[in-house]
């Protein structure tokens, strides 16, 4: 039985189809890899990868370290370094307050840094440390020096030392003391007042408010002729008092008589009376 030569052509025609089509679908397939290898390699040339890393603000931070960490060097692909990723790593380092980092495209990368500055060494219930002003506790020594004033609060827990009242106005009050009064200056809490000693003098601070306007005032005070061992009173920085040893004498033997006066006074409910 002969087959129709038009069927056989039929086929013939099929079957080039077919391998044509597969040809074009090969093509493109190869066609969408060399597109796909072009653009690694462009990502990864000499051409879009970080020539330059400009940076400003570096001192005692680790913030060179994390760069390279974050692959933010020169050699690295452009394209894979991420600028908010490396700012949120930088501000991970205690350190750090603020921190920008920008691409300029092609191949350069900025990266600017504000450093935390530490005011005094302070002492909470874990130990002491070196603190910035807005609180953060900064890396240190485990023993105090005496090139920063101490804030000596050893009854403050250390969780709530960044966030406390007290210690921030203990901070801020040191931070602003006029050039050389800082030196050897000690705050610490005396019946839930804050005092300071400064220039051999006692300092009662009171509440832990308006500390700048209190340094301020001091420093001008200090700078009139102040009998030794008097007391300052900075509780109204606008008014400040001093109190004389001769007063401040008087004022101690004053408020312990008042101490033992309430101490010994009978409680309205002890007593009992005879008819």
């Amino acid at each position: 039985m002969s087959i129709d030569p038009r069927l056989i052509e039929r086929r013939k025609t099929v079957a080039e189809d077919n391998a044509k089509h597969n040809v074009e679908r090969l093509l493109k397939f190869l066609g969408v890899l060399l597109a796909i290898g072009g653009l690694v390699w462009l990502v990864f040339s000499p051409w879009l990868s970080i020539e330059q890393v400009q940076t400003s603000g570096i001192s005692a931070s680790r913030a060179n370290s994390i760069l390279v960490d974050r692959g933010v060097v020169a050699g690295s692909p452009m394209l894979t370094a991420s600028a908010s990723g490396t700012e949120h790593a930088l501000l991970a380092d205690p350190w750090i307050a603020e921190a920008t980092v920008s691409k300029k495209w092609p191949d350069e990368v900025r990266v600017e840094v504000v450093e935390r500055v530490p005011v005094a060494w302070t002492n909470t219930d874990t130990g002491w440390t070196r603190r910035a002003i807005d609180g953060v506790a900064l890396p240190s020594e485990e023993e105090p020096t005496t090139e920063l004033p101490h804030v000596d609060m050893p009854e403050l827990a250390e969780v709530a030392a960044a966030t406390s009242p007290d210690m921030l106005a203990a901070l801020e009050f040191v931070a602003a003391l006029a050039p050389g009064l800082e030196d050897g200056a000690v705050v610490h809490m005396h019946e839930g007042e804050l005092w300071a000693e400064v220039s051999g003098f006692s300092i009662r601070l009171g509440r832990a408010d308006e500390m700048t306007e209190k340094a301020l005032s001091l420093a001008g005070l200090l700078r009139q002729q102040i009998p030794e061992g008097s007391v300052i009173v900075m509780i109204a920085p606008t008014n400040p008092s001093v109190l004389t040893p001769s007063g401040a004498a008087a004022a101690a033997a004053a408020e312990q008589a008042s101490q033992q006066s309430s101490e010994d006074s009978p409680s309205d409910d002890g007593g009992t009376s005879d008819d």
